[in-house]
């Protein structure tokens, strides 16, 4: 499919009346949601599961939250059957009941095995808490079960928790959608829920969503417009991108009071030579084409105080 076809589609049904409805059944005809067993999710939730069982091992009981559940809700299923108390948001209600069956049967017999490895648990244990969920109809109901829970619509600046109640947060694919100017927020209330020395554990994409393979636009060329043109056109109520770099995403961590223990960038050196014969608008002129060809990056942080960080404190 063409770019501009994608993004023609996506610009019309963010402004018709019902739009996000037809948006999905678009999605569930020639999107991701038209073969789940295709989706990346999974993988995803394995590399989270891996990092999870790095930092924050033993999982069992963890408390997790997850920041933007999804349309296809391999992550949360996958930390919930790993043992931990998975408690998942969308500030809109995206994953329906008929992608949860999907996505637990796929789980069930494709991908259990590999979770239960990146989780560090035996493939037994993985299936013990499959089964109690087995005949469940919902996400909603699968997750008490195991005793966590979904909730959306779900305002992730304002979680409904106790000060440092929480042991691990995570998002998949999700702060290069939030508004840039909302950003800090979400961080700073992940940072006051979560336990003293409590890890955050983000995969963050930084390429144009609408540039996927065979579209004929490299996925950097979106740096192209301002920030303007990039707002008016190109961001709306089905889709944003805000279009951070990956060092913008570190200082954001920082000034929320997190340590950065671990950063993996995933670095498309190919389309280097592109970006630089590509007229660059402002926001990212004179940034390091390294820094600019930065199209993913995997981060372990850590709480590193008892005090918000405007508070001067330290301990």
């Amino acid at each position: 499919m063409k770019w501009w076809v994608k993004w023609g589609i996506s610009y019309s049904l963010a402004h018709l009346p019902g739009g996000h409805k037809l948006y999905q059944e678009v999605l569930r005809r020639f999107g991701e949601l038209a073969d789940v067993s295709t989706s990346t999710r999974f993988e995803n939730a394995a590399t989270l599961l891996k990092m999870a069982h790095f930092w924050c091992n033993p999982m069992h009981q963890l408390r997790v939250v997850e920041l933007g559940t999804g349309w296809i809700p391999a992550v949360p299923l996958g930390f919930a059957l790993a043992g931990s108390r998975v408690e998942t948001f969308d500030v809109s209600r995206l994953a329906a009941d008929d992608l949860f069956i999907k996505t637990r049967n796929i789980i069930e017999n494709e991908k259990g095995a590999g979770l239960a490895s990146a989780a560090g648990i035996s493939h037994f244990e993985f299936k013990s808490r499959l089964r109690r969920i087995e005949k469940t109809e919902g996400l909603d109901e699968a997750l008490r079960v195991l005793g966590g829970r979904y909730r959306a619509p779900m305002d992730t600046a304002s979680l409904p928790f106790n000060d440092g109640e929480i042991d691990l947060v995570i998002s998949n694919l999700v702060l290069q959608c939030i508004p840039k100017e909302s950003l800090p927020a979400v961080l700073s209330e992940s940072w006051r829920i979560l336990k003293p020395g409590g890890f955050a554990l983000h995969r963050i994409r930084m390429s144009d969503e609408y540039a996927p393979i065979g579209s004929g636009r490299n996925h950097l060329e979106y740096l192209k417009y301002s920030e303007q043109h990039w707002n008016r056109w190109f961001n709306h109520s089905l889709k944003h991108l805000n279009r951070l770099r990956a060092n913008q995403f570190l200082d954001l961590f920082r000034k929320s009071g997190f340590h950065c223990l671990e950063c993996r960038r995933h670095i498309d050196r190919d389309s280097i030579p592109f970006l630089k014969q590509l007229k660059l608008a402002p926001p990212f002129q004179g940034m390091e084409w390294e820094e600019l060809a930065t199209i993913g990056i995997d981060v372990a942080l850590q709480k590193s105080s008892s005090f918000p960080p405007e508070s001067g404190k330290t301990v």
